[in-house]
């Protein structure tokens, strides 16, 4: 089959070798470069996990993670690297019955997935750095970890172009219409490309993409920010095995360890709450004081030996379901396009399977999983229309 990709970030380039390596041709079409910073994929790292309070999210970890692991050793055969997934431990916490943590446990045990339960008092020999409260629990699962995010889009990328796939960069489409059974891409510069399947893995472009085939979903992008602080003292407590992943369920608060990565020595954190809704193309690309000091604010509740020295900050995109579930299903009425989006800020750690997932059902290969959460069917009222 001739299959072609509408964006080449997470879910785009992985599609693009899980096809290219089963034997198709691929031709990936992607607005910016590859591993731009105008989208949700780009950066250091993100978190990888199967704690969550959301049983089905922890059983599609189970091959994500596996995933991740063949990635690794392609990383490594090839030269590229110790890996692209690196599991440092982490923890999921918040206050003693919260119903967060209460969820993550029962998902975890339903998966069959081990997992410690920390207090404040495991501190001093497990996580040094960061504070709980007495009040508190955290959830530590020793495969928890962190996924190297452009530089994964970038193998996965060049593991497709060695497979024989096509990517064109900074390549913006006009158009999608249906071409016998397959489908046709308009692009702005006039060239129409056609293939027999179309996948859709825009991102933030996604909704306006969408529309353009008569299919309106309630998406909304939103702006995130991310700020890397400079510790103070103790910069060996941050460093990769003494401070692991982490996750502050009741706060919606994220960070790593230091990972050194041209950073100089800075430590990530996030906050998960949604941003301002905007659009992917003039959004405020400006970390704002005001974003700086919520992040400042946290970190001085968290973190003793952390300075209020910003060493680097970015702003990135979500794009959010109302749920937060994904979105995998065929565009009404066009068999032939597949729309995988709408990761709401969780949704890296699943590319490699997300990947997986496209490559299949864009090429009529039964997989082992119940998608029916993520279908567009959802967000009508009206099911019989979709």
């Amino acid at each position: 089959m001739r299959v072609l990709i509408l964006g080449v970030g997470g879910v785009g380039a992985m599609a693009a070798w899980h096809l290219a390596q089963a034997g198709h041709e691929v031709i990936g079409l992607e607005r910016h470069r590859l591993d731009h910073d105008r989208g949700s994929s780009y950066g250091d790292s993100r978190i990888v996990r199967r704690v969550y309070p959301d049983s089905l999210y922890t059983s599609l970890m189970a091959d994500s993670y596996l995933l991740w692991e063949q990635l690794n050793a392609l990383y490594r055969m090839r030269g590229q690297g110790t890996a692209l997934f690196h599991a440092c431990g982490g923890i999921y916490f918040g206050p003693k019955g919260d119903p967060r943590i209460a969820a993550a446990q029962a998902a975890l045990e339903e998966c069959g997935v081990a997992y410690d339960l920390w207090t404040a008092a495991d501190r001093p020999s497990h996580f040094p750095a960061l504070t709980l409260q007495d009040d508190e629990v955290a959830i530590h699962e020793p495969s928890m970890g962190f996924a190297l995010a452009s530089e994964s889009v970038r193998f996965a990328a060049s593991l497709a172009l060695g497979f024989g796939a096509t990517i064109r960069e900074e390549t913006r489409v006009a158009g999608i219409e249906e071409a016998g059974s397959g489908v046709s891409v308009a692009l702005e510069n006039g060239e129409k490309i056609r293939g027999d399947r179309l996948l859709i893995a825009a991102g933030a472009w996604t909704q306006p993409l969408l529309a353009t085939l008569g299919t309106t979903i309630p998406l909304t992008v939103t702006r995130q920010t991310y700020v890397y602080f400079d510790p103070a003292s103790h910069p060996e407590d941050f460093a990769v095995g003494r401070l692991p992943v982490w996750i502050d369920a009741a706060a919606n608060a994220y960070g790593f360890p230091s990972l050194g990565m041209g950073r100089a020595g800075g430590v990530k954190l996030g906050l998960h709450d949604r941003g301002v809704a905007s659009a992917p193309e003039t959004v405020d690309r400006i970390v704002s004081g005001e974003d700086r000091e919520s992040a400042r604010r946290y970190a001085r509740r968290r973190f003793e030996h952390l300075s209020d020295r910003v060493v680097y900050e970015k702003v990135c995109l979500y794009t959010n379901t109302p749920d937060e579930d994904f979105v995998i299903d065929t565009v009404p009425g066009l068999p032939a396009v597949l729309v995988v989006s709408a990761c709401s800020g969780h949704g890296f750690k699943f590319t490699p399977l997300l990947g997986s997932i496209a490559a299949s059902l864009l090429t009529d290969i039964t997989v082992p999983y119940d998608l029916s959460r993520f279908h567009l069917s959802r967000f009508s009222a009206d099911k019989s229309r979709l």
